[in-house]
């Protein structure tokens, strides 16, 4: 009788997990649909100039400020949403885990290989020129959304979070987070500073980024609970 008791209590127990489960889930990619929503919607906003006036009122902001100092750090911080400093960094991080964490490499070179083809298809179907201002640095391809951006807030952030996820200690857990925080958003306002890209540009980065990145992690986390549940 014992026996029979805890085995339904065990059932009990897993469906209820089961059920938190699937309403978190459902809860990610409500908020992934909803942002993905918000993103389609502004960027037919952008698509038709209708934000014109907040991209001239940004542009103007950064003419004014800038100077030799400032354009200097914006010109060397730029460099670390760059294609081959992101991959550079992806090679080294695999390097370092491969032999406690085989996964971690694996799922961001998986993820920073998305990211670039989903922003170079979403470059093609706007096609949005670049700005023709005072550019201070050479740029290609369309502006819209900032690949420097999205690309460089997907990586760091899911990098932070995967660090996060195997340390325990909460000062170092804090600091990873304002780290990965901080560097995508300097690299998002590097762009606007140089000229190639709008405000617009980033925030479309961010809203896209947002989206795929909530998409990613929800998989990922699938993919790990299958793989413990065979074991």
């Amino acid at each position: 009788m014992k026996k029979e008791k805890n085995e339904i209590n065990k059932s009990d127990n897993l469906k209820i997990k089961k059920d938190k489960t699937k309403k978190s889930i459902n809860k990610k990619l409500v908020l992934a649909g909803i942002i993905l929503i918000i993103f389609i919607i502004y960027t037919i906003l952008v698509k038709f100039n209708v934000l014109s006036k907040l991209d001239m009122m940004v542009e103007s902001f950064i003419i004014g400020i800038r100077n030799d100092t400032l354009t200097n750090f914006m010109s060397t911080i730029t460099n670390l949403g760059g294609a081959y400093f992101l991959i550079s960094t992806t090679i080294i991080i695999g390097l370092i885990a491969i032999i406690k964490n085989k996964a971690l490499p694996i799922n961001t070179m998986i993820n920073l290989t998305c990211i670039f083809l989903l922003n170079e298809l979403a470059k093609q179907i706007v096609r949005r020129p670049r700005p023709t201002g005072l550019f201070l640095t050479e740029a290609t391809g369309f502006s819209y959304p900032s690949g420097h951006t999205i690309v460089s807030y997907v990586f760091y952030t899911f990098i932070g979070i995967s660090l996060c996820e195997k340390i325990k200690s909460k000062p170092l857990k804090i600091f990873i987070r304002i780290i990965t925080l901080v560097i995508p958003i300097t690299i998002a306002f590097s762009r606007i500073y140089l000229g190639v890209h709008y405000i617009t540009d980033v925030i479309g980065g961010y809203l896209l980024g947002s989206a795929y990145l909530i998409i990613f992690l929800y998989l990922r986390d699938k993919h790990i609970k299958k793989i413990r549940g065979n074991k």
